[in-house]
């Protein structure tokens, strides 16, 4: 390997890891601000508006997911389910939504399109 070889992967490298935040907020940067929650649940699909604080129970295929929006963020702050994993998943996030698996309901973040139109092609 040459000196050349290993200052390119030294680059290459460099570029990768500080692409990762750009990569993880292009969805809102594309879409706009996350202004609402997508709740998807056995009982069927609820908005939440995240401008308003709030605290909201979902019904699920074992319990009730209670959900918290404090600040324009959503969380869940107590499930009933065995793990709680979706207790410490912390705030929904672009890309990264809240699921409680044994309940069957995911938190996703949405923004209101203003023209209506989702994407554009050519």
């Amino acid at each position: 390997m040459t000196r050349g070889d290993r200052i390119l992967i030294l680059v290459v490298a460099c570029v990768t890891l500080l692409s990762i935040p750009l990569v993880s907020t292009a969805s809102t940067a594309l879409t706009g601000k996350a202004d609402r929650a997508v709740v998807d649940a056995p009982g069927g699909r609820t908005t939440l508006d995240l401008s308003k604080d709030a605290r909201y129970e979902i019904q699920g295929r074992q319990g009730v997911l209670h959900l918290s929006v404090v600040a324009g963020e959503v969380r869940a702050v107590d499930a009933d389910c065995p793990d709680r994993v979706c207790v410490r998943s912390g705030a929904a996030r672009p890309g990264r939504p809240i699921v409680c698996a044994p309940n069957g309901v995911s938190v996703s973040l949405s923004a209101s399109s203003k023209d209506g139109v989702d994407a554009v092609s050519r």
